[in-house]
Protein backbone atom coordinates (compact mmCIF):
# COMPACT_ATOMS: atom_id res chain seq x y z
CA UNK A 1 0.00 0.00 0.00
CA UNK A 2 1.32 3.47 -0.88
CA UNK A 3 2.36 6.03 1.70
CA UNK A 4 -0.61 8.21 0.74
CA UNK A 5 -3.09 5.42 1.38
CA UNK A 6 -1.34 4.57 4.64
CA UNK A 7 -1.64 8.20 5.78
CA UNK A 8 -5.32 8.19 4.84
CA UNK A 9 -5.98 5.08 6.91
CA UNK A 10 -4.08 6.57 9.85
CA UNK A 11 -6.24 9.71 9.63
CA UNK A 12 -9.43 7.63 9.37
CA UNK A 13 -8.41 5.55 12.37
CA UNK A 14 -7.69 8.70 14.40
CA UNK A 15 -10.97 10.36 13.36
CA UNK A 16 -13.05 7.29 14.13
CA UNK A 17 -11.36 6.83 17.50
CA UNK A 18 -11.71 10.49 18.51
CA UNK A 19 -15.12 11.52 17.18
CA UNK A 20 -16.80 8.13 17.04
CA UNK A 21 -15.81 7.36 20.62
CA UNK A 22 -17.22 10.67 21.80
CA UNK A 23 -20.50 10.09 19.97
CA UNK A 24 -20.71 6.54 21.30
CA UNK A 25 -20.28 7.82 24.84
CA UNK A 26 -23.08 10.33 24.37
CA UNK A 27 -25.37 7.59 23.06
CA UNK A 28 -24.75 5.48 26.16
CA UNK A 29 -25.28 8.51 28.39
CA UNK A 30 -28.49 9.21 26.47
CA UNK A 31 -29.68 5.67 27.19
CA UNK A 32 -29.30 6.39 30.91
CA UNK A 33 -31.00 9.78 30.84
CA UNK A 34 -33.66 9.79 28.11
CA UNK A 35 -36.47 8.74 30.48
CA UNK A 36 -35.46 11.51 32.85
CA UNK A 37 -35.57 14.04 30.01
CA UNK A 38 -38.92 12.75 28.77
CA UNK A 39 -40.27 12.98 32.32
CA UNK A 40 -39.42 16.69 32.34
CA UNK A 41 -40.97 17.10 28.89
CA UNK A 42 -44.16 15.35 30.05
CA UNK A 43 -44.32 17.51 33.19
CA UNK A 44 -43.54 20.92 31.72
CA UNK A 45 -43.82 20.95 27.91
CA UNK A 46 -46.22 18.42 26.35
CA UNK A 47 -47.70 15.02 27.03
CA UNK A 48 -45.51 12.02 26.31
CA UNK A 49 -46.94 8.75 25.01
CA UNK A 50 -45.68 5.18 24.99
CA UNK A 51 -44.92 5.60 21.28
CA UNK A 52 -42.58 8.53 21.98
CA UNK A 53 -40.75 6.57 24.67
CA UNK A 54 -40.39 3.59 22.34
CA UNK A 55 -39.25 5.77 19.45
CA UNK A 56 -36.61 7.43 21.66
CA UNK A 57 -35.25 4.07 22.73
CA UNK A 58 -35.22 2.77 19.17
CA UNK A 59 -33.44 5.92 18.00
CA UNK A 60 -30.65 5.40 20.54
CA UNK A 61 -30.36 1.73 19.65
CA UNK A 62 -30.43 2.53 15.92
CA UNK A 63 -27.71 5.19 16.21
CA UNK A 64 -25.51 2.77 18.12
CA UNK A 65 -26.10 0.09 15.50
CA UNK A 66 -25.22 2.47 12.65
CA UNK A 67 -21.88 3.26 14.28
CA UNK A 68 -20.82 -0.40 14.35
CA UNK A 69 -22.58 -1.85 11.31
CA UNK A 70 -19.88 -1.05 8.73
CA UNK A 71 -17.53 -3.94 7.86
CA UNK A 72 -18.35 -5.99 10.95
CA UNK A 73 -18.74 -9.69 10.02
CA UNK A 74 -18.89 -10.94 13.64
CA UNK A 75 -21.81 -8.59 14.30
CA UNK A 76 -23.55 -9.74 11.11
CA UNK A 77 -23.21 -13.37 12.14
CA UNK A 78 -24.55 -12.80 15.66
CA UNK A 79 -27.47 -10.66 14.44
CA UNK A 80 -28.38 -13.11 11.68
CA UNK A 81 -28.33 -16.07 14.04
CA UNK A 82 -30.33 -14.39 16.79
CA UNK A 83 -32.92 -12.70 14.59
CA UNK A 84 -33.49 -15.93 12.66
CA UNK A 85 -34.09 -17.86 15.87
CA UNK A 86 -36.38 -15.11 17.22
CA UNK A 87 -38.43 -15.17 14.03
CA UNK A 88 -38.63 -18.98 14.26
CA UNK A 89 -40.04 -18.75 17.81
CA UNK A 90 -42.44 -16.02 16.70
CA UNK A 91 -43.75 -18.23 13.92
CA UNK A 92 -44.44 -21.00 16.45
CA UNK A 93 -46.11 -18.59 18.87
CA UNK A 94 -48.17 -16.96 16.14
CA UNK A 95 -47.05 -13.42 17.02
CA UNK A 96 -43.94 -11.31 16.52
CA UNK A 97 -42.59 -10.25 19.90
CA UNK A 98 -40.63 -7.08 19.18
CA UNK A 99 -39.80 -6.57 22.85
CA UNK A 100 -38.03 -9.93 23.00
CA UNK A 101 -35.97 -9.03 19.93
CA UNK A 102 -35.12 -5.63 21.44
CA UNK A 103 -34.14 -7.24 24.77
CA UNK A 104 -31.18 -9.03 23.17
CA UNK A 105 -30.36 -6.34 20.61
CA UNK A 106 -29.34 -4.08 23.51
CA UNK A 107 -26.45 -6.28 24.75
CA UNK A 108 -25.36 -7.20 21.21
CA UNK A 109 -25.30 -3.65 19.86
CA UNK A 110 -23.77 -1.92 22.87
CA UNK A 111 -21.14 -4.62 23.34
CA UNK A 112 -20.01 -4.09 19.76
CA UNK A 113 -20.25 -0.32 20.23
CA UNK A 114 -17.76 -0.47 23.09
CA UNK A 115 -15.59 -2.95 21.22
CA UNK A 116 -15.40 -0.80 18.07
CA UNK A 117 -15.33 2.74 19.46
CA UNK A 118 -14.67 2.53 23.18
CA UNK A 119 -11.56 2.06 25.30
CA UNK A 120 -10.90 1.40 28.99
CA UNK A 121 -10.06 5.08 29.41
CA UNK A 122 -13.30 6.10 27.67
CA UNK A 123 -15.13 3.78 30.05
CA UNK A 124 -13.47 5.50 33.02
CA UNK A 125 -14.57 8.94 31.83
CA UNK A 126 -18.12 7.81 31.13
CA UNK A 127 -18.45 6.11 34.51
CA UNK A 128 -17.24 9.25 36.30
CA UNK A 129 -19.75 11.44 34.43
CA UNK A 130 -22.61 9.03 35.04
CA UNK A 131 -21.88 8.54 38.74
CA UNK A 132 -21.73 12.25 39.47
CA UNK A 133 -24.84 12.93 37.37
CA UNK A 134 -26.81 10.29 39.26
CA UNK A 135 -25.51 11.49 42.62
CA UNK A 136 -26.15 15.21 42.07
CA UNK A 137 -29.69 14.65 40.74
CA UNK A 138 -30.31 12.17 43.55
CA UNK A 139 -29.26 14.68 46.22
CA UNK A 140 -31.56 17.30 44.69
CA UNK A 141 -34.42 14.80 44.73
CA UNK A 142 -33.78 13.87 48.36
CA UNK A 143 -33.36 17.41 49.70
CA UNK A 144 -36.00 19.23 47.65
CA UNK A 145 -38.58 16.53 46.84
CA UNK A 146 -41.76 18.70 46.59
CA UNK A 147 -40.01 21.23 44.35
CA UNK A 148 -38.31 18.42 42.38
CA UNK A 149 -41.64 16.75 41.61
CA UNK A 150 -42.95 19.99 40.11
CA UNK A 151 -40.38 19.56 37.34
CA UNK A 152 -40.24 15.75 37.25
CA UNK A 153 -43.69 14.29 37.94
CA UNK A 154 -42.60 10.67 38.05
CA UNK A 155 -45.98 9.03 38.45
CA UNK A 156 -47.59 11.13 35.74
CA UNK A 157 -44.80 10.10 33.37
CA UNK A 158 -45.27 6.40 34.08
CA UNK A 159 -49.02 6.77 33.63
CA UNK A 160 -48.44 8.60 30.33
CA UNK A 161 -46.18 5.87 28.99
CA UNK A 162 -48.64 3.16 30.05
CA UNK A 163 -46.46 1.48 32.69
CA UNK A 164 -48.70 2.37 35.65
CA UNK A 165 -52.49 2.29 35.78
CA UNK A 166 -53.87 5.77 36.42
CA UNK A 167 -56.54 4.50 38.84
CA UNK A 168 -53.94 3.02 41.21
CA UNK A 169 -50.99 5.27 40.45
CA UNK A 170 -50.02 6.89 43.75
CA UNK A 171 -49.73 4.04 46.23
CA UNK A 172 -47.14 5.86 48.34
CA UNK A 173 -48.92 9.20 48.72
CA UNK A 174 -45.71 11.00 47.80
CA UNK A 175 -45.78 11.25 44.00
CA UNK A 176 -42.94 8.74 43.74
CA UNK A 177 -42.86 5.38 41.98
CA UNK A 178 -44.27 2.58 44.18
CA UNK A 179 -40.80 1.29 45.11
CA UNK A 180 -39.64 4.84 45.89
CA UNK A 181 -40.72 4.38 49.52
CA UNK A 182 -39.56 1.64 51.89
CA UNK A 183 -42.59 1.32 54.25
CA UNK A 184 -40.75 -0.94 56.69
CA UNK A 185 -37.82 1.47 56.85
CA UNK A 186 -34.55 1.52 54.95
CA UNK A 187 -31.63 -0.79 55.68
CA UNK A 188 -28.76 1.52 54.70
CA UNK A 189 -28.58 4.44 57.18
CA UNK A 190 -32.16 4.17 58.53
CA UNK A 191 -32.10 7.75 59.85
CA UNK A 192 -32.39 8.98 56.24
CA UNK A 193 -36.05 7.95 56.25
CA UNK A 194 -38.14 5.71 53.97
CA UNK A 195 -37.55 7.72 50.77
CA UNK A 196 -35.51 5.72 48.22
CA UNK A 197 -33.91 8.08 45.74
CA UNK A 198 -34.52 7.29 42.06
CA UNK A 199 -32.45 10.07 40.46
CA UNK A 200 -32.33 10.03 36.65
CA UNK A 201 -33.75 6.49 36.53
CA UNK A 202 -37.10 7.52 38.11
CA UNK A 203 -37.31 4.25 40.07
CA UNK A 204 -34.78 2.91 42.61
CA UNK A 205 -34.33 -0.63 41.22
CA UNK A 206 -32.36 0.72 38.27
CA UNK A 207 -30.29 2.88 40.64
CA UNK A 208 -29.15 -0.31 42.39
CA UNK A 209 -28.36 -2.00 39.08
CA UNK A 210 -26.43 1.06 37.91
CA UNK A 211 -24.53 1.17 41.18
CA UNK A 212 -23.45 -2.45 40.79
CA UNK A 213 -22.17 -1.83 37.25
CA UNK A 214 -20.10 1.25 38.13
CA UNK A 215 -18.92 0.03 41.54
CA UNK A 216 -17.38 -3.11 40.05
CA UNK A 217 -15.86 -1.12 37.16
CA UNK A 218 -14.16 1.27 39.58
CA UNK A 219 -12.67 -1.65 41.51
CA UNK A 220 -11.51 -3.33 38.31
CA UNK A 221 -9.80 -0.23 36.94
CA UNK A 222 -8.22 1.02 40.17
CA UNK A 223 -7.31 -2.13 42.07
CA UNK A 224 -3.60 -1.21 42.00
CA UNK A 225 -4.32 2.33 43.24
CA UNK A 226 -6.16 1.82 46.56
CA UNK A 227 -6.40 5.51 47.45
CA UNK A 228 -7.82 6.47 44.04
CA UNK A 229 -10.20 3.51 44.22
CA UNK A 230 -11.44 4.56 47.66
CA UNK A 231 -12.04 8.14 46.51
CA UNK A 232 -13.94 7.02 43.39
CA UNK A 233 -16.01 4.51 45.35
CA UNK A 234 -17.31 7.18 47.74
CA UNK A 235 -19.84 8.75 45.31
CA UNK A 236 -20.80 5.30 43.99
CA UNK A 237 -21.47 4.13 47.55
CA UNK A 238 -23.50 7.28 48.22
CA UNK A 239 -25.71 6.32 45.25
CA UNK A 240 -26.39 2.93 46.88
CA UNK A 241 -27.19 4.53 50.22
CA UNK A 242 -29.57 7.16 48.84
CA UNK A 243 -31.51 4.49 46.93
CA UNK A 244 -31.28 1.97 49.79
CA UNK A 245 -30.14 -0.48 47.11
CA UNK A 246 -29.34 -3.50 49.26
CA UNK A 247 -29.23 -6.04 46.48
CA UNK A 248 -27.00 -3.93 44.23
CA UNK A 249 -24.54 -3.26 47.02
CA UNK A 250 -24.28 -6.92 48.00
CA UNK A 251 -23.65 -7.98 44.38
CA UNK A 252 -21.06 -5.22 44.00
CA UNK A 253 -19.12 -6.35 47.05
CA UNK A 254 -18.54 -9.75 45.44
CA UNK A 255 -16.05 -7.94 43.16
CA UNK A 256 -13.52 -7.79 45.99
CA UNK A 257 -13.52 -11.60 46.14
CA UNK A 258 -14.28 -12.42 42.52
CA UNK A 259 -11.57 -10.36 40.81
CA UNK A 260 -8.57 -11.87 42.69
CA UNK A 261 -9.93 -15.38 42.05
CA UNK A 262 -10.80 -14.81 38.38
CA UNK A 263 -7.73 -16.56 36.99
CA UNK A 264 -8.72 -19.74 38.86
CA UNK A 265 -12.34 -19.78 37.66
CA UNK A 266 -12.93 -21.66 34.43
CA UNK A 267 -15.69 -21.24 31.90
CA UNK A 268 -17.56 -24.47 32.66
CA UNK A 269 -18.83 -23.46 36.15
CA UNK A 270 -20.05 -20.13 34.79
CA UNK A 271 -21.64 -21.86 31.80
CA UNK A 272 -23.63 -24.20 34.05
CA UNK A 273 -24.39 -21.82 36.92
CA UNK A 274 -27.62 -20.12 35.73
CA UNK A 275 -29.21 -23.42 34.73
CA UNK A 276 -28.35 -24.97 38.11
CA UNK A 277 -29.87 -21.95 39.85
CA UNK A 278 -32.94 -22.16 37.63
CA UNK A 279 -33.39 -25.84 38.48
CA UNK A 280 -33.03 -25.25 42.24
CA UNK A 281 -35.54 -22.40 42.14
CA UNK A 282 -38.03 -24.52 40.20
CA UNK A 283 -37.67 -27.41 42.67
CA UNK A 284 -38.30 -24.99 45.54
CA UNK A 285 -41.40 -23.78 43.76
CA UNK A 286 -42.68 -27.33 43.26
CA UNK A 287 -42.15 -28.12 46.95
CA UNK A 288 -43.84 -24.91 48.14
CA UNK A 289 -46.60 -24.23 45.60
CA UNK A 290 -48.98 -22.44 47.98
CA UNK A 291 -46.59 -20.87 50.45
CA UNK A 292 -47.14 -17.10 50.71
CA UNK A 293 -44.25 -14.85 49.73
CA UNK A 294 -43.27 -11.32 50.68
CA UNK A 295 -41.29 -8.63 48.85
CA UNK A 296 -38.00 -9.46 50.56
CA UNK A 297 -35.19 -11.34 48.84
CA UNK A 298 -36.29 -14.76 50.12
CA UNK A 299 -39.86 -14.02 49.11
CA UNK A 300 -38.80 -13.02 45.60
CA UNK A 301 -36.85 -16.29 45.26
CA UNK A 302 -39.95 -18.23 46.31
CA UNK A 303 -42.09 -16.32 43.81
CA UNK A 304 -39.62 -17.07 41.01
CA UNK A 305 -39.64 -20.76 41.92
CA UNK A 306 -43.43 -20.89 41.95
CA UNK A 307 -43.67 -19.15 38.58
CA UNK A 308 -41.09 -21.51 37.08
CA UNK A 309 -42.94 -24.53 38.45
CA UNK A 310 -46.08 -23.43 36.60
CA UNK A 311 -44.41 -23.57 33.19
CA UNK A 312 -45.16 -26.60 31.04
CA UNK A 313 -42.63 -28.06 28.58
CA UNK A 314 -43.83 -26.08 25.56
CA UNK A 315 -43.81 -22.79 27.46
CA UNK A 316 -40.32 -23.42 28.82
CA UNK A 317 -39.08 -24.12 25.29
CA UNK A 318 -40.65 -20.89 24.03
CA UNK A 319 -42.80 -22.75 21.51
CA UNK A 320 -46.10 -21.26 22.68
CA UNK A 321 -47.03 -17.73 23.64
CA UNK A 322 -47.40 -17.07 27.37
CA UNK A 323 -49.99 -14.35 28.01
CA UNK A 324 -50.01 -14.39 31.81
CA UNK A 325 -47.81 -11.95 33.71
CA UNK A 326 -44.27 -13.32 34.21
CA UNK A 327 -42.13 -10.14 34.38
CA UNK A 328 -41.73 -10.38 38.17
CA UNK A 329 -39.46 -13.40 37.65
CA UNK A 330 -36.42 -12.85 35.48
CA UNK A 331 -35.82 -16.53 34.83
CA UNK A 332 -39.47 -17.19 33.95
CA UNK A 333 -39.59 -14.18 31.66
CA UNK A 334 -36.35 -15.22 29.94
CA UNK A 335 -37.48 -18.80 29.34
CA UNK A 336 -40.84 -17.77 27.91
CA UNK A 337 -39.30 -15.15 25.62
CA UNK A 338 -36.24 -17.01 24.29
CA UNK A 339 -36.90 -20.66 25.13
CA UNK A 340 -34.49 -23.01 26.85
CA UNK A 341 -32.49 -23.61 23.66
CA UNK A 342 -32.23 -19.89 23.00
CA UNK A 343 -31.07 -19.28 26.57
CA UNK A 344 -28.40 -21.96 26.24
CA UNK A 345 -27.19 -20.51 22.96
CA UNK A 346 -27.08 -16.88 24.12
CA UNK A 347 -25.41 -17.73 27.44
CA UNK A 348 -22.86 -19.97 25.76
CA UNK A 349 -22.01 -17.20 23.31
CA UNK A 350 -21.48 -14.80 26.20
CA UNK A 351 -19.38 -17.14 28.36
CA UNK A 352 -17.31 -18.92 25.70
CA UNK A 353 -16.43 -15.90 23.56
CA UNK A 354 -12.65 -15.25 23.72
CA UNK A 355 -11.38 -12.48 25.99
CA UNK A 356 -8.55 -10.06 25.27
CA UNK A 357 -6.92 -10.12 28.71
CA UNK A 358 -7.45 -10.91 32.39
CA UNK A 359 -9.23 -7.61 33.08
CA UNK A 360 -11.84 -8.44 30.43
CA UNK A 361 -12.34 -11.90 31.96
CA UNK A 362 -12.73 -10.41 35.44
CA UNK A 363 -15.46 -8.04 34.35
CA UNK A 364 -17.18 -10.75 32.35
CA UNK A 365 -17.22 -12.92 35.47
CA UNK A 366 -18.78 -10.12 37.47
CA UNK A 367 -21.36 -9.55 34.72
CA UNK A 368 -22.22 -13.25 34.81
CA UNK A 369 -22.75 -13.19 38.59
CA UNK A 370 -24.75 -9.97 38.28
CA UNK A 371 -27.05 -11.48 35.62
CA UNK A 372 -27.50 -14.78 37.47
CA UNK A 373 -28.42 -12.98 40.69
CA UNK A 374 -30.60 -10.31 39.09
CA UNK A 375 -32.72 -12.80 37.15
CA UNK A 376 -33.73 -14.37 40.48
CA UNK A 377 -35.73 -11.28 41.45
CA UNK A 378 -36.62 -9.31 38.28
CA UNK A 379 -36.20 -8.93 34.53
CA UNK A 380 -34.60 -5.47 34.90
CA UNK A 381 -31.35 -6.65 33.29
CA UNK A 382 -33.07 -6.09 29.94
CA UNK A 383 -33.61 -2.37 30.59
CA UNK A 384 -31.61 -0.08 28.30
CA UNK A 385 -31.26 2.39 31.19
CA UNK A 386 -28.51 0.31 32.77
CA UNK A 387 -27.94 -2.40 30.15
CA UNK A 388 -26.42 0.01 27.61
CA UNK A 389 -23.70 1.07 30.06
CA UNK A 390 -22.92 -2.47 31.23
CA UNK A 391 -22.47 -3.94 27.76
CA UNK A 392 -20.62 -0.89 26.47
CA UNK A 393 -18.10 -1.20 29.33
CA UNK A 394 -17.63 -4.89 28.56
CA UNK A 395 -16.86 -3.96 24.97
CA UNK A 396 -14.46 -1.20 26.06
CA UNK A 397 -12.15 -3.79 27.60
CA UNK A 398 -11.69 -5.40 24.17
CA UNK A 399 -11.70 -2.19 22.13
CA UNK A 400 -8.02 -1.62 21.20
CA UNK A 401 -7.60 -5.12 19.81
CA UNK A 402 -10.89 -4.90 17.91
CA UNK A 403 -9.98 -1.59 16.26
CA UNK A 404 -6.53 -2.83 15.26
CA UNK A 405 -8.00 -6.00 13.76
CA UNK A 406 -10.52 -3.97 11.77
CA UNK A 407 -7.98 -1.59 10.20
CA UNK A 408 -5.46 -4.36 9.52
CA UNK A 409 -8.19 -6.09 7.53
CA UNK A 410 -9.06 -2.92 5.61
CA UNK A 411 -5.41 -2.14 4.80
CA UNK A 412 -4.77 -5.65 3.56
Amino acid sequence: MSAGHSDAFDWLRTAETRYGASFAGWIVFGALTFNFILCFVNTKIFGVSAAIVMASEMALLGLALLLVLRDNPPLYAVLAGYVSFALYLSSLQGALDMKAIRDILIPIVFLFLGRRLGSPEAGDRLVDICVWTVLVVGICEYLFLPYYLKFFDILAYYVARGTVDAAAADTTGTGLFASGIRPEGRTLLPFLGPHRVSSIFLEPVSVGNFGAVVFSWIILRNVERPLVMAMKLLPATAVFVLADARFGLMVSLTSFVLFPLARYIGRLPILLAPFCVLLLLAVNGFLNPDKPWDNGFAGRLLLTGQMLSHLDFWEAMGFVQVTRFVADSGYTYTLTKFGLLGCIGLWSLFVLRPVSDEAAWRYRLFTAIYIIALLMISNSMYSIKTGALLWYLLGCLEAPAALDEYYEGVES
